[in-house]
């Protein structure tokens, strides 16, 4: 519990951060499926370890549920008319089951939801071979948006985001500073923030 706290402080600061600034808006980004006024159920991912066999289930993983949650936060402010649907009693429904296998039009259903947006961190490491004793965070994995009506997914998107990033060229670099847990939050925020652009639009906007 404790680690899984201070993930969240790390995951906290960096949101803010991201959207901290003083910026107007030129024009937006379509998003690139209308959710309308949905009522979405956030679950938390699951997660492969380095262990090829072994799989965290939803609920299970700590950066699962982390990253769940800052989807949580990010997606009321970006997107009007998406209502975010508690997830209380949805644990042991969705336990040691593949996303695959879910029944999420059943699940959904229950909880009065008209989507519902999971996926699954298939790599997460700190530590590039090629450069040893620096730090390199690096996410792999999917999301889906599931229909309820039909309990198909109608959005799949993979990801592969790396941390920390030099805002002036776009090129990765490591460091010997930054710890494995401002790694895991700046990656969690980062792949929040971009999971919200797609659902919600994005804004072009540029500094004052």
């Amino acid at each position: 519990m404790l680690r899984s706290n201070r993930w969240w402080l790390w995951l906290t600061l960096v949101l803010l951060a991201l959207s901290a600034g003083c910026t107007k808006v030129d024009k937006r980004i379509d998003p690139e499926y209308d959710l309308g006024d949905a009522q979405l159920l956030v679950i938390p991912f699951q997660q492969k370890s380095r262990a090829p066999s072994l799989l965290r289930w939803h609920y299970e993983s700590v950066a699962g549920t982390t990253l769940a949650r800052a989807i949580r936060m990010q997606l009321p402010a970006a997107c009007d008319g998406v209502y975010l649907v508690p997830d209380d009693e949805v644990s042991e429904l969705v336990f040691h089951t593949d996303s695959d296998r879910v029944p999420w039009q059943q699940i959904g259903q229950q909880v009065g939801a008209t989507h519902v947006l999971t996926g699954r961190i298939e790599r997460l490491t700190f530590r590039d071979r090629r450069s040893l004793g620096m730090l390199q965070g690096r996410l792999q994995g999917y999301w889906d948006l599931f229909r309820v009506t039909d309990g198909r997914s109608v959005l799949r998107r993979e990801f592969d985001i790396r941390v920390p990033e030099n805002p002036e060229t776009g090129r990765i670099y490591v460091s010997f500073e930054t710890s494995e847990n401002e790694l895991q939050g700046a990656l969690l925020a980062r792949l929040a923030e971009r999971v919200a652009s797609v659902l919600c639009g994005e804004s072009i906007e540029k500094l004052d």
